[in-house]
């Protein structure tokens, strides 16, 4: 089984598969995440990014400076709250070595988007849990 995503900035490749082991068959799933460039595909990077992506469709992102929300201010993804022509948007910005290399603004439906995407990386990585006889 495979998924893949690629759009706005955020690009999302999931590989799942069973293997034949001596001991029987084993499942594994494969996550490649990426934001901007940026990777994010553990679950500590999934979660920080559906988080953002949740606290600005609920109106909960302050706006201001641009914040850490992948890596560090020097190496990473920024994200803030902005508005233009009385629009709000999310600001991300991708930063590499102390330097502003990239930046986008996404509407809402931009971040509903991103966030399903990011919400079914974050199921993938979560393991499978399946009832029934033992074998």
């Amino acid at each position: 089984m495979s998924l893949s995503y690629d759009k706005d900035g955020f690009k999302l490749t999931v590989i799942a598969g069973v293997a034949d082991e001596t001991k029987g068959k084993r499942r594994w799933t494969r996550v490649a995440a990426s934001v901007m460039g940026y990777s994010c595909s553990d679950l500590e990077s999934l979660a920080a990014l559906k988080a953002c992506l949740d606290c600005f469709r609920r109106g909960q992102l302050l706006k201001g400076e641009p914040q850490p929300l992948l890596g560090t201010e020097t190496e990473g993804v920024l994200f803030a709250s902005r508005q233009k022509d009385k629009v709000l948007y999310l600001l991300l910005q991708r930063v590499a070595a102390g330097r502003m290399v990239e930046e986008a603004y996404y509407t809402h439906l931009d971040v509903a988007r991103l966030e399903v995407a990011a919400g079914k990386a974050l199921q993938f990585l979560a393991p499978v849990v399946m009832w029934g006889p033992e074998q």
